[in-house]
């Protein structure tokens, strides 16, 4: 899967700008505020229908403009498929080969995307929040049945909350908890799946980029201890729920439930977020990056695109190379940089080059 080419009309700082890639690598140069985020962010968009850095996607349209869209033609299977997404002041438009598309879920997976940001660094500092919609992310890119699940849990949620904002009567808050359970044994199957997945290459991953050996895993804390048997599953949640009901109806909010799920990162048995440095914080990133990477191949048998931003501030030059020595030859590969001269460590590999200067880009 790769994209080869994209446009942009009146998103972020692009006005009207069309750029080609090539199915390997691509090094994007410009200087800090010139648009290569901006770039990176669109590609994302298309994979995800979201921002990686903002809620409210209004805010992607250029200035004093109606709407922004963002088109890609995209190759997957050797077949070619123009995908788009138009935001505008009442939400945004979907479209497949220039047809709408109703639900997110029929959108997300059309383009596969990785991205490696700076942001990435407050994955360890933030709230279990920011962990959890990471990996609900990528979860639904590979199922969409999970989106579907933590939709409709989400959905009850909400319902549930106001109610316990009222007069409760118990039978119809046990009516409410009730359907509340299937969604969550799903989600809680998939996330149990998914993160067995990413730990059998974590490990791999960052011993070959730091060039030392080491131990990573991560930790799904979840609500409850049984992660596979689905009658099991059921009867922990039942009890979960019995316990906290009269906390619930005190505090008039739901306080347990896979919205309150965690994930813990752990080098060689110590908790990343309080024990490891910067560096060794960045390098943790990558691992995963490419650990959901590799995952999406043994699914796909594709790889997706790996958008790298900044990739290699931060770094050492040991670091750097061993991460660009690493990526697959088949896998499309956009790197942002303000130095050109980064670009050397990939000298002995077929590069396009483009550089960006305010918002107008050109291949060199």
């Amino acid at each position: 899967m790769y994209v080869s080419s994209i446009r942009l009309r009146n998103y972020r700082n692009y006005e009207n700008q069309i750029i080609n890639f090539d199915k390997g690598m691509n090094i994007v140069i410009g200087n800090n505020g010139e648009g290569k985020t901006n770039l990176l962010e669109s590609i994302y968009l298309l994979s995800t229908t979201r921002s990686h850095r903002i809620d409210d996607n209004k805010e992607l349209i250029r200035f004093e403009c109606e709407f922004g869209s963002v088109e890609g033609n995209v190759i997957f299977n050797n077949q070619s498929s123009r995908i788009s997404v138009v935001v505008h002041k009442k939400g945004k438009t979907l479209m497949i080969n220039n047809n709408p598309v109703r639900k997110n879920s029929e959108f997300i997976g059309k383009l596969n995307a990785v991205l490696f940001a700076p942001d990435d660094m407050n994955l360890f500092d933030d709230s279990p929040k920011i962990r959890r919609r990471l990996f609900d992310i990528e979860i639904g890119k590979l199922y969409s049945v999970y989106m579907y699940s933590l939709s409709n849990y989400l959905k009850y949620l909400k319902e549930r909350n106001n109610y316990l904002k009222g007069n409760v009567d118990r039978l119809m808050l046990e009516t409410l908890t009730e359907i509340m359970y299937e969604p969550q044994i799903q989600i809680i199957k998939e996330r149990n799946n998914f993160i067995n997945r990413v730990n059998r290459y974590l490990s791999i991953y960052y011993s070959q980029i730091s060039g030392e050996e080491h131990d990573l895993k991560i930790e799904y804390r979840s609500v409850i201890t049984e992660k596979e048997n689905d009658e099991v599953m059921k009867q922990q949640l039942i009890r979960l729920y019995e316990n906290i009901r009269e906390r619930d109806i005190y505090l008039k909010q739901t306080n347990t439930g896979i919205h309150r799920e965690d994930y813990v990162f752990y080098l060689d048995g110590r908790d990343v977020s309080m024990y490891c440095s910067q560096g060794q914080k960045r390098t943790v990133i990558l691992a995963l990056k490419m650990a959901v990477v590799q995952i999406i191949y043994d699914i796909r048998k594709e790889y997706p695109v790996l958008l790298l931003d900044d990739l290699f501030s931060e770094l050492d030059s040991n670091r750097r190379y061993n991460v660009l020595k690493m990526l697959p030859s088949s896998i499309q590969t956009i790197i942002t940089t303000t130095d050109a001269r980064e670009a050397e460590l990939i000298r002995d590999k077929n590069v396009n080059f483009i550089n960006i200067e305010k918002g107008m880009m050109e291949n060199a």
